[in-house]
């Protein structure tokens, strides 16, 4: 990691709004194949085998779900199950958000859908110059997270975050299987739904996946 001071521009708001969310079958029928059927289906089932690692200044987590490879600060092979949705939405938002000018584009082009919204987004990041770890006001401590609606091909989770003045904020997320790996949706250009909420209490269902301060 480089230890040059960030330069960060102010985002632009459509930047800034997206920025801050399985198993194959025939193993899910296997007979005495690591966890049962059910946890390997169950959207409230957490990841096993957490640790974190930093990226740009931020801990994300690194799990048995995914991910399993790390090219050029683009992270990719995520489980198709819950979990391993649940790990990619965590994992690519963050990531895009904050990826330095010599990663962004390689994070962009593994780890999210291509389309209009992606060509959009591209657009508004060269605009910015990011060269250094996350500004400390930027900078999000994931805690947690909740599936709002999963299958195989398209899950909604919403990503629960902290920052450093205290405030707690929901990301509403989409990921879709994709090139045989989950991948984030950006919100089309004339989506009306917010993706980002401010919260002043965590729900009591969510999956704690908390990281370290």
């Amino acid at each position: 990691m480089t230890s040059a001071e960030p330069r960060t521009r102010t985002p632009a708001p459509r930047l800034r709004r997206t920025a801050m969310g399985v198993l194959g079958l025939a193993v899910l029928a296997a007979a005495g194949c690591g966890e049962d059927a059910t946890a390997q289906t169950d959207p409230a089932h957490p990841p096993t085998g957490v640790r974190w690692q930093p990226y740009q200044g931020v801990a994300l987590p690194v799990t048995e779900q995914g991910p399993t490879r790390d090219d050029d600060g683009a992270a990719t092979g995520f489980d198709r199950g819950p979990a391993g949705a649940a790990v990619a939405a965590v994992t690519h938002a963050v990531r895009l958000a904050i990826a330095p000018d010599n990663q962004w584009s390689t994070v962009l082009a593994k780890e999210v859908v291509p389309g209009p919204a992606r060509d959009g987004w591209a657009v508004d990041r060269v605009q910015l110059s990011v060269t250094g770890p996350a500004a400390r006001e930027y900078a999000p401590r994931v805690l947690g997270y909740r599936i709002t609606g999963y299958s195989q091909d398209r899950t909604t989770v919403d990503v629960f975050t902290e920052y450093s003045d205290g405030s707690r904020a929901v990301h509403h997320t989409t990921v879709e299987w994709f090139g045989q790996d989950w991948r984030l949706r950006l919100p089309d250009a004339g989506a009306t739904e917010r993706p980002v909420d401010a919260i002043d209490q965590l729900p009591s269902d969510i999956v704690i996946l908390e990281a370290p301060t």
